[in-house]
Parts: structure tokens; C-alpha cells; sequence
């Protein structure tokens, strides 16, 4: 029998990232920022989605940016996308990432900064019919989601669209510092050579 793999999801992952020292720089900034509560986040969690974060040098902006252009060809878009906003996410034991997408980007990301051998990105399967059907037997093709593990450093990109967190998901440290991003499409305007 032949087998088509239809509708595949690219998930991008970038180990080691950031260098250790801008991982603790950026530990330090974090925990200088006021963080708030935010409705994705269940029980000891911090963010600063609704307030703002510009802890992040533009070396490490620029270089987000290539990597999102990179996975944005590979998912065939055209590589023009500006991280538009960014925050970061502190999680304590206890609490919960819900699921939910990213409406208004393109293409979405987390910078894993300070996570232990315990933590991963969850992402759930986008085929709304997965659970019309009894499963005897997990595999890639019907799983209703999958996890990633990361580790400090990591850069995970992903369809902004794409819904993850798990509300079964129980962060298991104290700590986990998480910056996230969207992108939105630059457009660059050509001059007119009559004007």
C-alpha cells in the first residue's frame, strides 16, 4: 500500500540559540521587568504579553529574524517577516500554559530561557476530526498532540495558527522563563521613479 503524508506541520527547533552568557543576561533582565498576570497562564504565572519587554539586544533580534525567514521559506512564504511583538512568560510549579494560537501573525516563536530536563512545547494535531474516530493504536498520523522537549537555549518556530499548551500539562519547576514572539509581513515599498 502506498501512504501519503498529507497536510504535514513544520515545526522548526534551533539548539543552542543563544550562548550561555545572553541566556543569564537575559535571565537578569527578565527578572528586573514587571511581569503581570495573563489568561493563558493557569495558576503561579507571570507575563508581560500586556505591558512590554526590551530586554532584547538587537543582535539577538536580527538574528530571531533570520531564523524566522529561514523556516518562513521552508513553509513557503515569502521571507519578509519583522518580529512585531515580544514577551516574556515566567511559570512557577504548579501552573499551566493553556492552548491557544497566535491571531494576527504569521509565523510565531519561543526562546527557551531558563527551562530544566522536565519542560517541552506542546502542540496539538490542527485536524478538528481526530477524536470522531476510536484509536487503538497512537501513531504520528493520529496523535491528538505532540510534545517537543527544549532545553535553555532552544528556539522553537511554528505556524502562528498552530494551537499549543495543554491544560493536562503541569509545569513541574520553579522559574521556567520563557520569551515568546510574533511576526507580522514587512512590506517594502518601491520608490516610484517618476515622483
Amino acid at each position: 500500500m502506498n501512504i501519503f503524508t498529507l497536510f504535514p506541520t513544520p515545526i522548526g527547533k534551533v539548539s543552542d540559540f543563544i550562548t550561555d552568557d545572553e541566556r543569564l543576561e537575559l535571565i537578569k533582565s527578565i527578572k528586573d521587568t514587571k511581569h503581570a498576570e495573563h489568561g493563558a497562564i493557569k495558576g503561579d504565572g507571570f507575563s508581560t504579553f500586556h505591558t512590554s519587554f526590551n530586554g532584547l539586544d538587537k543582535n539577538i533580534k536580527d538574528r530571531l529574524e533570520q531564523q524566522v525567514n529561514d523556516y518562513a521559506k521552508i513553509y513557503g512564504m515569502e521571507p519578509n517577516l519583522k518580529i512585531n511583538n515580544l514577551w516574556s512568560n515566567i511559570q512557577n510549579e504548579g501552573s499551566v500554559l493553556e492552548e491557544h494560537s497566535h491571531p494576527d501573525s504569521h509565523v510565531s516563536g519561543a526562546l527557551y530561557i531558563n527551562v530544566d530536563d522536565s519542560c517541552f512545547i506542546s502542540f496539538h494535531n490542527p485536524n478538528p476530526y481526530i477524536y470522531f474516530t476510536t484509536i487503538d493504536d497512537r501513531n504520528p498520523f493520529n496523535y491528538e498532540w505532540q510534545n517537543i522537549l527544549v532545553n535553555n537555549g532552544d528556539l522553537i518556530l511554528f505556524p502562528s495558527w498552530l494551537k499549543h499548551g495543554n491544560h493536562r500539562d503541569i509545569n513541574r519547576m520553579n522559574g521556567r522563563i520563557v520569551i515568546s514572539f510574533n511576526t507580522y509581513k514587512y512590506f517594502i515599498c518601491e520608490k516610484n521613479e517618476e515622483e
